[in-house]
């Protein structure tokens, strides 16, 4: 089936990530927004600055402690109003004759008079609508400060609500991972290659950070595809810090999951909860890697459910919108009900900004656990087909066909030689329902077929000329090239394999990390992915190294995906000691390596022209 994506006016959909080493990260306190004109300046600083209080109002802060998490703008033009305070009127407006004798009061003291004014009033309409506790059931009175002090039973709860939340965050944290895909982009190294020449270049990865939740105690983590698609290595690290390489297992674009695995011990698993029994309202956690920040948790509601018209290319959506949270990193990660268990997969935000504006979403997790069984087998996803394009019914097209409601979705076309062809379904046929499960909408339809296996026979029920018909269909295997969002001429079931469509993949058939060129007389070793050999007359000459330095080997090359990369091991450095003993040459190193072949992490001095520094790179598989 097809749709035409309605365009989404007012903003445009990104996916959640990955974050790249080159995103921007403004630094803001949980009160701070941009500022903008109109904005009072900070007479120490000049530069202005926008705050938010509790209820969304914009209020603003001259005290130096605050201008640290603050973003700046140019300032702004000021015109003195009717208050004759110039400052004071961009803050409350023109309307603020009352106030207009302040000439005399500190700002300070204006803006608290104000910020309790507007407080008292918030908590008056609160108290009216029963949102908040009195102060006779455990608040007690304003304090002069402006703020309320919980005590007795609504400490209490407050403090339950609290714990709870904790809870959940600490029992799901250790199945949740950052990732990092690493590829390399053969074309930009080139052109770095001919711009600095052979002699200094090393290739360089380019990477990106997502994350996972391990949802299978023997290693298998679910993700997103778009956060491992064409990665030549990815590495997992979990939330105790054990770094592991993963293999992708499998991936399906049509839902952009993908299932990888590690090869670990004493993994803790989350298990995925009911996503059909999720209610708009409900709260929800996030957690995730967002601009690289480990396990990071935020919490929020359930905003809406079944969520298709977001415009990504994605074919199957059907996603939970939350305001939880998410942003760059997030993508992959885990959105978390109140029993712990996983109901969603995050995939997606809404913003103009390019960060968190307040919708994001995640993929429901009755498909997640649906594709992600299939993929943990290595198996290829297949789907049921009818071969139509479909239009949704609304309250036009319903009084137009004679139907009582706006429901079902409408056939346009159908696609020759398909399964609806066969069936007898006709173009301008309504299906109203599948085996007697009522069908809503369009996206129902695409669903409910989708998840159908071929060949199974189904009874549908038809809106045909103002009368209902039972006709049954048996489904059919969606085509390799298919797409929800494609052209009549991609109907018909005979076409070539997309090449957007991976294949259930292992480390044996995809890409290996590549090996620098050697310089003669240097020797490979691929546990760590560097070349090294000895320090030379002519190797000295042609890398510069230091007249000082007598005794060690010479890394001549440095695999970009490899542990020596990892290391911050590159060309023209020299490894003067391994776990403090000293490297006379090459055959000195490798029995030094042979001796410590046992520890895990290997320590190194390294010398780069006349500075020494010390890593450790890592000695196992």
């Amino acid at each position: 089936m097809y749709i035409t994506p309605a365009p989404v006016v007012g903003w445009r959909a990104f996916r959640a990530g990955p974050a790249h080493t080159d995103s921007s990260l403004r630094r803001l306190d949980p009160l701070t927004a941009g500022a903008s004109s109109g904005v009072p300046h900070n007479p120490a600083t000049d530069t202005p600055t926008r705050r938010y209080n509790s209820m969304g109002r914009p209020r603003t802060r001259h005290d130096a402690a605050f201008r640290t998490f603050s973003v700046a703008a140019p300032k702004p033009p000021i015109a003195e109003g009717k208050s004759g305070h110039a400052d004071y009127d961009q803050v409350y407006g023109q309307d603020s004759d009352r106030f207009a004798n302040t000439r005399g009061v500190s700002m300070r003291r204006s803006r608290y008079a104000m910020e309790s004014r507007r407080i008292a009033v918030s908590l008056s309409i609160a108290l009216a609508a029963g949102l908040l506790p009195s102060a006779a059931s455990g608040f007690q009175q304003m304090q002069p400060t402006g703020k309320l002090l919980p005590t007795g039973a609504a400490a209490s709860d407050l403090e339950r609500i609290s714990n709870g939340f904790a809870e959940i965050a600490e029992r799901v944290k250790p199945s949740v991972v950052s990732i990092k895909s690493m590829a390399i982009n053969e074309e930009m190294n080139a052109e770095l290659r001919r711009m600095f020449g052979d002699r200094d270049f090393q290739p360089i990865p380019v990477s990106g950070t997502g994350s996972g939740v391990i949802f299978d105690p023997a290693g298998y983590i679910v993700t997103n595809n778009h956060v491992v698609e064409d990665a030549d290595v990815v590495r997992v690290t979990l939330a105790d810090g054990r770094e592991l390489e993963a293999e992708v297992v499998g991936t399906d674009s049509m839902t952009d999951l993908a299932v990888i695995r590690i090869d670990g011990n004493n993994l803790t698993a989350c298990h995925f909860g009911d996503s059909d029994a999720v209610r708009v309202g409900n709260l929800v956690l996030a957690i995730g890697s967002p601009f690289k920040f480990g396990h990071s948790v935020s919490h929020g509601i359930i905003s809406a459910v079944g969520r298709s018209n977001v415009d990504v290319e994605i074919d199957y959506k059907n996603w939970i919108q939350t305001d939880a949270a998410i942003n760059p990193g997030n993508s992959g990660g885990p959105l978390i009900n109140t029993r712990g268990e996983i109901i969603g997969i995050s995939v997606a935000i809404a913003t103009e900004s390019g960060g968190y504006q307040g919708v994001g979403f995640a993929i429901p997790s009755n498909t997640v656990a649906r594709v992600t069984e299939t993929l943990k087998r290595g198996e290829k996803v297949v789907r049921g087909y009818l071969g139509v394009i479909i239009k949704a019914v609304n309250t036009t097209i319903a009084e137009g066909y004679g139907l009582n409601e706006a429901k079902g979705a409408m056939l346009q076309t159908i696609g020759p030689d398909t399964p609806a062809e066969k069936a007898g379904l006709q173009a301008e046929d309504i299906i109203l329902a599948i085996d007697g499960r009522e069908i809503k909408g369009l996206e129902e339809l695409q669903e409910r077929v989708a998840h159908m296996t071929p060949g199974t026979r189904s009874m549908f029920r038809v809106w045909r000329k103002r009368a209902v018909r039972e006709i049954p269909v048996e489904i059919g295997r969606q085509p390799e090239h298919f797409r929800t969002q494609g052209t009549q001429e991609d109907l018909s079931p005979r076409g070539k394999e997309s090449p957007r469509d991976m294949q259930p993949t292992d480390r044996t058939t995809r890409a290996q990390p590549s090996k620098s060129a050697a310089e003669p007389g240097s020797e490979y070793f691929p546990r760590f992915g560097m070349h090294v050999a000895d320090l030379t007359s002519d190797l000295r000459d042609k890398y510069n190294v230091a007249a000082g330095i007598t005794s060690g080997v010479l890394v001549t090359g440095v695999d970009p995906l490899g542990e020596a990369f990892n290391a911050e091991l590159r060309r023209r450095c020299v490894i003067r000691r391994v776990n403090d003993e000293e490297v006379k040459n090459l055959a000195d190193f490798k029995r030094l390596l042979e001796k410590h072949k046992a520890s895990r992490g290997l320590r190194l001095a390294v010398q780069i022209g006349e500075d020494t520094y010390h890593t450790v790179i890592r000695n196992y598989e």
